[in-house]
């Protein structure tokens, strides 16, 4: 089944236990014994219901600034890339040809290694043997005239670019939500789920279609969290047509 599948079977289930549940508590407890404690809880359940949706709102917001972030940074390490490849035009033959060859093992090893690891749901090594021999060939460099100390500079700053591009690629495939907010979010959809069952409504099957709405959008909302807490994973995953795109075009770049 495909990722939305899952997101559709989740829901539906969700909503189909919370109902299930909602009618047996009908069934134990008569309307005219829960109609008796809609004062009171209504109140607290419109309390804790503006508490939990404002923390599960920022939870949806941070997460998903993070993979808009990822998707910005994954374009600059592209760019910088292509910048290098760019830049190190102004470097004799030998030179440019040795750098040139390592950055196409980079955009493979970025390709074949990184992303399947990272898609995974797994972290690449925070090294990398050819962008550090990149790195070394770029600045020992000794340059004999003026084009050829721009093309240095250039290649320095885009090599520099790279390396916290990289760094931030990782850090971003690391969760953003820790256990103790996960454990929050779920003990309050429990504590407003429960709460929804205490109301006495005398159209009792709008009631049970009510509390299935509810537990359905408290549900869709866990999905979007927990796909876009991990950028390069789960069914968001950020794609690497970037790097494929980059690395076909440099083929034709002198």
């Amino acid at each position: 089944m495909s990722s939305v599948a899952w997101a559709v079977v989740l829901v539906v289930a969700a909503a189909l236990v919370a109902a299930g549940i909602h009618w047996n508590v009908q069934r134990a407890f008569s309307y005219s014994r829960l109609i008796t404690h809609n004062d009171v809880a209504g109140f607290l359940f419109s309390a804790i219901c503006v508490i939990y949706a404002v923390v599960l709102g920022f939870v949806v917001i941070i997460v998903w600034e993070k993979y808009d972030t990822a998707v910005a940074n994954t374009d600059a390490e592209v760019a910088a890339v292509a910048d290098l490849y760019h830049s190190v035009a102004g470097y004799p033959p030998k030179e440019r040809l040795a750098i040139r060859r390592e950055l196409h093992q980079y955009i493979h090893e970025t390709l074949s290694q990184d992303w399947p690891t990272m898609r995974a749901g797994g972290n690449p090594s925070n090294t990398s043997p050819i962008l550090e021999n990149v790195t070394w060939m770029v600045q020992s460099f000794s340059p004999a005239n003026f084009r050829e100390s721009n093309a240095q500079a250039a290649s320095i700053q885009n090599v520099q670019s790279i390396f916290d591009t990289r760094r931030l690629r990782l850090l971003q495939n690391q969760p953003a939500v820790p256990a103790v907010l996960w454990f929050a979010l779920i003990v309050g959809g429990i504590t407003i789920m429960t709460f929804t069952f205490l109301f006495g409504v005398q159209n009792q099957r709008t009631q049970l279609l009510m509390t299935a709405m509810l537990a359905a959008v408290v549900t869709i909302l866990f999905i979007v969290i927990y796909d876009f807490d991990r950028p390069f994973s789960h069914a968001i995953g950020i794609s690497p047509e970037g790097w494929t795109a980059l690395h076909a075009r440099l083929e034709f770049v002198r």
